[in-house]
């Protein structure tokens, strides 16, 4: 894969991170192989019970690791390791959840996927746990390995969080390294402060009255309703909030109708919000709330708007990034690590986590075709000894 050589040459920079790159690559194969099952059998949000069995599995053959399997969550899993050490920990981040989208890679043991790297960074995390054990006597820390369920838009952090995750575990600061195809490969990306969107989900149900095809002055369309409304909804957007103010809706799932010659009955949209000021989530929120039942009203049928706030925005902090360069260069070079200049409009739920401790999101780029979600999303497996050994090296350095 293009950039490796450039990788390593980096980390002549840093001994202790060839060191743990030279470990984390004797372990390429286990990383692999964790990697490649849990992307064969890929779960949803709370369901992820056969991946939850895989993780306890490597978790309890490392060497001074203490698991806790069900904390708050049937599927959630956690490795401590360093346990007798003093002070508060530092947490580490993986999302365990697949997207329900069908694969379409051709890949020997595609499934029905792991559209977001998941699988990667469950597997880089595990590669990580596996290098660290190796090194506990340098470990000046706690450091305590999140295995999380339900970060695919259903709030597994948030069901955390409210259990108290933060004090049972003495956890002082938090990190996620999340993979992106869309930055280059090897390389890591963050930002101060503000690193993702707010993210919101929308549900609009649309009643009509059914009838046949050829009669459609004897129906009330909800199908026309819906059309209507997606068009309206992206209109007011662009007419009614500020342009210099970034704001999406999206409408990923449209449902209605069993039969090609039926007008039905009802009709269902599902959407998104993405947003960065809140006050701007608030005055569309509430404009989707008055036009849609208004707009179902004008063509004689009836909407209803359910809205749910799911996450906040990512806030990394500020001495978190300062302490990134000062570590993160001798690992990856200077023009390895990157500030982006604007925060990412998706959203993600580790925002749950840096509302409450001191916390840093990451990017590391696999310079693929194809964007996450996209059917023919892939990972370069070549990446999981360098992302494990990164995340090896943060433990160790991190907060030193």
């Amino acid at each position: 894969m293009e950039g490796r050589t450039g990788m390593k040459e980096h980390l002549e920079l840093s001994s202790l991170g060839a060191s743990l790159l030279a470990e984390a690559e004797r372990i390429s194969g286990d990383m692999q192989d964790w990697r490649r099952d849990f992307h064969q059998f890929p779960e949803l949000a709370f369901e992820e019970n056969i991946t939850a069995s895989k993780i306890t599995h490597v978790l309890r053959s490392i060497p001074g690791m203490a698991v806790t399997s069900g904390f708050a969550i049937q599927t959630s899993v956690i490795g401590v390791l360093g346990g007798d050490l003093p002070g508060p920990a530092l947490m580490m981040r993986a999302t365990m959840d697949a997207t329900a989208a069908e694969e379409q890679t051709g890949l020997p043991f595609s499934s029905c996927m792991h559209g977001c790297g998941h699988d990667a960074e469950m597997a880089s995390l595990l590669g990580a746990a596996t290098v660290l054990s190796k090194y506990s006597d340098e470990l000046k820390q706690r450091v305590v390995f999140l295995f999380q369920p339900a970060g695919e838009g259903r709030s597994g952090a948030k069901t955390l969080t409210e259990n108290n995750i933060i004090d049972k575990f003495n956890i002082g600061r938090s990190v996620a390294v999340n993979w992106s195809s869309e930055l280059p490969y090897g390389e890591l990306f963050t930002r101060r402060g503000v690193m993702t969107a707010l993210s919101d989900r929308i549900h609009i149900d649309i009643r009509g009255t059914a009838g046949h095809a050829a009669e459609p002055h004897m129906t009330v369309d909800p199908v026309m309703i819906a059309a209507n409304l997606i068009i309206m909804i992206q209109t007011m957007l662009s007419r009614e909030v500020d342009p210099r103010e970034p704001v999406v809706v999206s409408f990923g799932q449209v449902e209605s109708g069993e039969a090609y010659n039926i007008i039905p009955e009802q009709a269902n949209l599902w959407g998104t919000l993405r947003a960065f000021d809140p006050k701007v989530r608030d005055f569309v929120q509430s404009r989707i709330e008055t036009v849609a039942p208004a707009l179902a009203k004008a063509l004689r049928g009836l909407a209803s708007v359910e809205y749910t706030r799911n996450y906040a925005q990512v806030d990394n902090n500020l001495d978190m990034v300062d302490e990134l360069l000062r570590v993160g260069v001798p690992f990856f070079g200077e023009d390895g690590l990157n500030m982006l200049e604007r925060p990412l409009l998706s959203g993600d739920d580790f925002a749950f986590f840096s509302h409450r401790v001191p916390s840093l999101f990451m990017l590391m780029g696999t310079g693929l075709e194809y964007p996450l979600h996209h059917p023919r999303y892939d990972v370069p497996e070549s990446m999981l000894p360098f992302s494990a050994a990164w995340e090896a090296y943060l433990a160790l350095t991190f907060g030193h």
